[in-house]
């Protein structure tokens, strides 16, 4: 009989469930059958790369902090599934409760390094991808005869991006997305009609109050509150059902409207493009952003003024290209930046904050250098350096391909602070992360 070490089945298990890497501790000697493929990090930062992780990379990662209890994050909000595995067959049986949504801690009660009969785990259930939405959602988009989608990161987490497209073209309606949804449609399609959700005019002057009804889909309730967004009827699609949609709702005759909204973003953007003198405007740096990173790079911000300018104002051509974090998480961009690079260690990133670098961010750093891994940081900083144009976009080309000089830590950037007043006026108070 051919045995295996139940750290083997629980290698398996993991893989079975989409479980892509592990951050943390080991969970037994390096080599030992008891041992995981762990990639270390200090358990203080160690959810923080699995969170970056599910966001940049789109699979899951489990924390072990060498307690014998892998948990497993999740961007889905959800109460928290606890259980234990104190057998082989338990084990082996866990995959579909590793699959469901939110997160997820399994108390591993069970000698890793014991070897047991050779056994696969069945394979994940397979998550349905098609919904057929009822005959009456059917009805109600049917008889508008004006609509406007509301999406939001549920769409990217199901892969339902290309039935969003399919509904928006077949349907001939605009797309709102929130921030978590940024580069669901390139910027310059006519139907992406804005980012929303940054600022407390946006849903009125996005044109949700002058539709018949709103197509709501993929929705996180931290980017669009229950309250903020119904200005109008609405139809609540699951993001799988977005597709069938689109077939039965088709109307050649409709074309998307492009709301104020849209108008009053792109004037305060461009004048800001316009100016090159230092200090730069917050738009101008957000510009030099997707020059240097859109086409296969990968900018990511925390929450605060420099990352509601990239939510707001990074022109997104490819999706995944931008990630700010739907609530406050400290150290969070920097991470997303070291997973990121874990796994593609050329590829062109930065992380920004808000100056100076917080201790989450630090101490992100300081894992991410143990493992080797360079973690380029602009931090906005009224009292950074004065940079005009040229002087900035050379100096970031140089940093997204080659990271921060060793221990001199972020580089900084002092912004006007003028252009928020105008940002303001335009759509009204900031209202993210609040």
């Amino acid at each position: 009989m051919t045995t295996i070490s139940v750290g083997e089945v629980l290698r398996r298990v993991l893989r079975a469930a989409g479980v892509d890497g592990v951050y943390g501790e080991p969970t037994g000697a390096p080599g030992s059958p008891a041992s995981l493929t762990v990639t270390p990090v200090p358990a203080a930062v160690a959810d923080l790369f699995a969170r970056a992780h599910y966001q940049v990379h789109g699979v899951r990662a489990a924390v072990h902090r060498g307690d014998g209890i892998l948990r497993l994050v999740a961007a889905d909000a959800g109460p928290r599934r606890m259980f234990s595995v104190t057998s082989t067959d338990e084990l082996l049986g866990a995959v579909p409760a590793l699959c469901v949504p939110g997160p997820i801690e399994m108390s591993l009660e069970l000698d890793l390094a014991e070897l047991v009969a050779d056994a696969a785990p069945a394979p994940a259930p397979v998550a349905e991808r098609w919904i057929d939405p009822s005959p009456e959602t059917v009805d109600v988009v049917r008889r508008a005869t004006s609509l406007a989608v509301l999406a939001g990161p549920g769409v990217v987490r199901h892969g339902a991006v290309a039935g969003l497209h399919d509904l928006a073209l077949s349907a001939g309606i605009g797309v709102l997305n929130t921030w978590g949804a940024k580069g669901v449609f390139d910027w310059r399609s006519r139907h992406h009609l804005a980012t929303v959700g940054l600022q407390a005019r946006d849903y009125e002057l996005g044109g949700l109050g002058d539709v018949d009804l709103i197509v709501a889909t993929g929705l996180d309730p931290r980017e669009s509150p229950d309250g903020t967004w119904e200005l109008a009827p609405v139809v609540r699609v699951e993001p799988g059902a977005l597709a069938p949609l689109a077939e039965q709702c088709g109307d050649a005759r409709r074309s998307p409207v492009m709301p104020p909204l849209r108008a009053r973003l792109a004037d305060v953007t461009q004048q800001g493009w316009a100016l090159s003198t230092a200090p730069l405007a917050p738009s101008r740096v957000t510009m030099h952003y997707a020059a240097c990173l859109a086409p296969g790079g990968l900018v990511a911000a925390d929450a605060g003024t420099a990352g509601f300018w990239v939510a707001r104002t990074f022109a997104t051509t490819r999706l995944g290209a931008a990630v700010v974090p739907s609530a406050p998480s400290p150290g969070f961009a920097a991470a997303c930046v070291a997973v990121a690079r874990l796994r593609r260690p050329e590829q062109p990133a930065l992380a920004v904050v808000d100056g100076p670098a917080d201790q989450a961010t630090v101490a992100v750093l300081d894992a991410a250098a143990a493992l080797g891994v360079v973690v380029p940081v602009e931090a906005w900083s009224p009292d950074g350096d004065r940079l005009d144009a040229d002087a900035h976009r050379s100096r970031l080309a140089r940093l997204v391909l080659s990271g921060s000089p060793g221990s001199a830590g972020p580089v900084t950037v002092a912004t006007d602070l003028g252009q928020m007043a105008s940002i303001l006026e335009a759509a009204g108070p900031v209202v993210a992360w609040t």
